[in-house]
């Protein structure tokens, strides 16, 4: 996967976090909540990760 994907895949992430944990802060519902933050904990992760992971690919010519 290309870095633009896991980056997309992080906004993803994020856009299906944010309303699990409002509807699991408003219902009560523990497990939604609960969901919504390691999604969050993940998608905020993918960045700091891709930062850091060296580039790879092995299309290049050196």
């Amino acid at each position: 996967m290309t870095e633009l994907r896991w980056l997309l895949l992080a906004l993803v992430l994020f856009l299906v976090a944010l309303p699990a944990l409002s509807l699991g802060a408003d219902t009560d519902t523990s497990p939604a909540w609960w969901a919504g933050l390691a999604l969050v904990g993940v998608a905020g992760a993918i960045p700091i990760v891709l930062k850091f992971a060296p580039a790879g690919g092995g299309d290049e010519e050196g």
